[in-house]
């Protein structure tokens, strides 16, 4: 699977990022459902946090440049030749898909930054990255997956986190055990949290 619903590109280009491909479900990439339990880390599991009081002034701004700033401390953007900025997304694929299937098919989106982008505004508003203006959830990767980032609206804040290495994590491993056993996900991602875990131990 390379292709991506329209409603889906439409909606990664109205925050500011170019789909490029749906990256296959590969044994040497962590899974998205994986990833998304950093937000359920402590800093002694390997999670790295800021957070942004939800009483900031310019509260959409902030976020945007707090992420782009931990972003580029942690490694999650490689560069292109023509010095355009790339990275994973973590995407539901079946969202807006017109013969919805029974599952939510999560995927990694490798998408470009353009020049102009809006995380927490449209990309919020459109349920791409959050569910509503300044209320962020999306999951994000570096290309190779050495780093995870992910976001979410806490009772303390805007909380924007990372962790380094997911592999060499033991909940995240555990989280990919348990992904495996659920018979109400996706096979196939299922069969990749099982293939993950498999090349982690070999």
């Amino acid at each position: 699977m390379n292709g991506l619903h329209p409603d889906l590109v439409g909606k990664l280009a109205a925050a500011g990022f170019g789909f490029v491909e749906v990256v296959d479900t590969r044994d040497d990439l962590v899974p998205v459902l994986v990833a998304r339990y950093v937000t359920q880390l402590y800093p002694e599991d390997g999670r790295q946090d800021i957070n942004i009081d939800h009483d900031v002034p310019d509260l959409g701004a902030a976020i945007s440049t707090e992420w782009e700033r931990l972003a580029a401390e942690c490694g999650l953007f490689s560069v292109t030749a023509d010095g355009r900025r790339e990275f994973l997304v973590g995407i539901d694929t079946a969202v807006d898909v017109p013969d919805e299937t029974e599952f939510e098919a999560h995927r990694w989106v490798r998408v470009t930054m353009a020049d102009a982008w809006d995380i927490a505004g449209a990309g919020c508003e459109s349920g791409i990255l959050g569910v509503g203006r300044n209320n962020p959830t999306f999951m994000m990767a570096s290309l190779n997956g050495d780093v995870v980032m992910i976001s979410g609206y806490w009772q303390i804040g805007i909380g924007i986190g990372y962790a380094p290495r997911p592999e060499r994590i033991a909940e995240l491993r555990e989280q990919a055990r348990r992904v495996a056993s659920y018979t109400h996900m996706e096979r196939a991602q299922r069969d990749w949290a099982e293939r993950w875990l498999a090349a982690l131990e070999s």
